[in-house]
């Protein structure tokens, strides 16, 4: 039975991993081999050529530049902004942080696309443009305020009721002390954090019209749209090989603590 069981696991991976396999090889090899049916698993010729043309697309630096900065941002003030979100409604006393609470989990229950036309009315309202209302608009997480407050109120009150005797601020005890009790959900807020932002690519496309200011998202499938007048499959795979390993990266340096976050976050009360 155990057998059977990893037996049907590996089978199940093997399935999830094959989109992966055919865009990595074929990301190697000319446009007529990928569209030839069935696709080849290997490629019968190897080739650089769509990476060489992936890395001279002129503003490619900047737009690395760009999307690290970008990232960097949201994640950290992501982090401290929802953080602080739930150590407010964790600690804070009154009824009508209950209702502001569940006010604020609202956008749990429709999609980010459903959102945009509101976000885009606010972002000029305020006078925003570009990358700053980017991250703006990327920082607020309600399903991260969700999992902050309930692991919070796991935390021993009188862990925070002797810093503040020994005279420290609320700001002090949510950054050097409850937040990094709370490693876990920080880990797991990372992720989502950063993958949005990588992924975002229908509200970055919106305001980040200048290519200067744009990330490498927004910026390589426009190239993978415009800069070949015959279709090139093969270049359009290097690109997304390009855009899968920051996700890989990101998920590697923070699954130490993400399903273990998630769980921890879900079920505290």
């Amino acid at each position: 039975m155990g057998a059977l069981k990893y037996g049907i696991l590996i089978l199940i991976c093997v399935v999830l991993l094959i989109p992966l396999w055919l865009m990595v090889t074929n990301s190697f090899s000319e446009s007529k081999q990928f569209l030839r049916f069935p696709p080849r698993v290997v490629p019968l010729k190897w080739t650089l050529a769509n990476y060489k043309a992936l890395f001279e697309v002129p503003m490619l630096g900047r737009w690395v530049l760009n999307t690290v900065f970008i990232v960097a941002v949201i994640v950290i003030a992501g982090v401290v902004v929802n953080g602080a979100a739930g150590y407010a409604f964790a600690y804070g006393r009154g009824k009508w942080l209950n209702i502001l609470f569940w006010m604020m989990m609202t956008p749990i229950f429709v999609t980010r696309i459903v959102l945009l036309i509101a976000q885009f009315v606010v972002v000029n309202k305020l006078g925003m443009r570009g990358t700053p209302a980017v991250i703006l608009m990327s920082i607020f997480w309600a399903t991260g305020i969700f999992l902050f407050r309930n692991y919070f109120r796991g935390i021993p009150s009188s862990i925070i009721e002797s810093a503040k005797i020994d005279g420290a601020g609320e700001w002090t005890v949510l950054l050097r002390i409850v937040l990094p009790i709370a490693r876990p959900i920080v880990g797991a807020a990372i992720v989502f954090l950063g993958m949005g932002a990588l992924g975002d690519y229908v509200w970055q496309m919106l305001n980040l019209q200048q290519a200067e200011t744009q990330t490498f998202l927004v910026g390589l499938i426009k190239s993978a749209t415009y800069a070949y007048a015959v279709k090139n499959v093969g270049y359009e795979l290097a690109i997304g090989v390009f855009l899968f390993v920051p996700y890989l990266i990101l998920f590697s340096v923070s699954s130490k603590y993400f399903i273990k976050g998630l769980s921890a976050g879900a079920i505290k009360e």
